[in-house]
């Protein structure tokens, strides 16, 4: 059986989004259809109410930008 103790030990967590590499996010991205869904992850901060997590990096932003025209132009 696994105790709470085992659970704190094991330190279960996934990483952010914004520490994953550049191909990893640009493969969620895609996965994105709808832009109700993009803004959310674009203000991830806001909606998890987590004003700890680290902010998107230029390339992200310019990432999500892109991928926000994509689905504005219906070529997502």
């Amino acid at each position: 059986m696994i105790t709470e103790a085992d659970l704190k030990r094991l330190d279960w967590k996934s990483p952010d989004y914004s520490e994953l590499k550049e191909k990893e996010f640009l493969k969620i991205l895609n996965e994105i259809v709808t832009l109700e869904d993009l803004e959310a992850l674009a203000n991830r901060k806001k909606y998890l109410n987590a004003p700890q997590l680290q902010s998107w990096n230029a390339w992200q932003r310019a990432a999500i930008l892109n991928r926000k025209l994509e689905l504005e132009n219906g070529r997502g």
